[in-house]
């Protein structure tokens, strides 16, 4: 999701970090190893600000996991969207509080866009609610939980793109670098400091008017796409 709170956590670290380099012989043993053994955020980006940090060198140790498609699979999500010379795709989202026309951006997000038309023919997102609804800010769903920490089963790449959080933007929520998977949120307002951080998969052409009334706990009954 969206974290405010990320970027005073980064910010933390490198001020760790430059304490250490400046003070750390000043620092007590008790102190030397409270700060060294320090357990590692699960956020990706936390412990890639981690890496000049002397210690935090154990946060640098994180599992990589290789590509999982063949080559094939990359040829047809082109083909499909990126040399689309047909109708764009649509999604339509009925929500108990009407309906919300979205423009999917497959040329520049083919990944985000594939996967969100992928769960929502699956009926992946069927009586799913918004479980982060924050005025002037987002409104969030794709959680099968509810609880904001729930998804799919696996992530997807981030798409970071020339496509900025505007009203009514459709985007991939995640909790670090290529952690999506099938939260998404729609800006009430535009957000610039999440641009160049977040995928933009698509926008809003009609249902301002049902996004602007939607608050937490409000159902996404289906999500049609054509």
């Amino acid at each position: 999701m969206p974290d405010r709170d990320n970027d005073a956590r980064v910010a933390a670290i490198a001020y760790l970090n430059s304490a250490w380099s400046r003070d750390s012989l000043r620092f007590s043993p008790a102190l030397q190893t409270r700060v060294s053994t320090l357990a590692a955020p699960r956020d990706s980006s936390e412990r890639a600000a981690a890496r000049a940090a002397t210690p935090l060198a154990a946060w640098k140790t994180v599992a990589v996991t290789p590509p999982g498609k063949p080559l094939a699979d990359y040829e047809l999500l082109a083909r499909r969207y990126v040399l689309n010379t047909g109708k764009p795709t649509t999604a339509i989202l009925h929500t108990d509080k009407g309906d919300i026309t979205l423009a999917l951006f497959g040329e520049s997000a083919p990944f985000a866009v594939n996967n969100f038309v992928e769960l929502a023919r699956a009926g992946f997102y069927r009586n799913t609610f918004f479980h982060r609804v924050v005025p002037n800010f987002v409104a969030q769903d794709g959680d099968p939980r509810g609880t904001g920490s729930g998804g799919p089963g696996y992530s997807i790449r981030d798409e970071l793109t020339r496509q900025i959080h505007t009203r009514g933007c459709l985007a991939m929520a995640r909790s670090g670098p290529d952690t999506g998977g099938s939260q998404y949120y729609l800006c009430h307002s535009p957000q610039p400091h999440l641009d160049g951080q977040y995928t933009v998969f698509g926008r809003i052409l009609l249902g301002f008017d049902v996004l602007d009334r939607i608050v937490q706990t409000d159902r996404v009954l289906s999500i049609e796409i054509r």
